[in-house]
């Protein structure tokens, strides 16, 4: 099976937050947690989502192994076994990690791994008015990276 990521070109970002509020709507989040947030840092908007690291800090600090990777490289978080200790909120390099206080649990972005199992695009991406956001295989996210920076140059 294919490895899977996410990739937003922060330089295409306009900042419409359509990215929060389709992900809000998708996992049924309240007012707190966002799993994908647009900062603004003028003149630019920073994405700040869930890198699905290779070696994923916040699952090696997870004292009860809630986090785990699956077949396609996407770190999921298991609720049942999440005892809201944050310790995956302080080791996350990004700041993806997010505390649901209505269920006491961490809680990040999982690609929308149940719209991917029926073949569908992730709610941010799919959302997103910019289309700055893209999704998929991370072969081909690499050479998107590399032709973008290409023609920067």
């Amino acid at each position: 099976m294919k490895k899977v990521s996410l990739i937003f070109f922060k330089s295409e970002c306009m900042g419409c937050h359509a990215c929060e509020i389709a992900c809000k709507q998708e996992h049924g989040l309240g007012v707190g947690p966002r799993l994908v947030r647009v900062l603004e840092r003028a003149p630019d908007f920073i994405p700040i989502y869930c890198h699905h690291c290779t070696k994923a800090p916040c699952k090696a600090a997870c004292p009860t192994k809630a986090i785990s990777r699956n077949e396609q490289g996407i770190v999921l978080i298991d609720e049942d076994l999440c005892i809201g200790c944050k310790e995956c909120m302080e080791a996350c390099p990004f700041g993806a990690m997010q505390f649901d206080d209505d269920r006491d649990v961490a809680v990040k972005c999982d690609l929308c791994v149940e719209r991917l199992e029926n073949n569908e695009e992730p709610a941010c991406s799919k959302a997103c008015a910019a289309r700055c956001i893209f999704w998929g295989d991370t072969k081909q996210l690499s050479e998107k990276i590399a032709a973008a920076r290409s023609n920067l140059a």
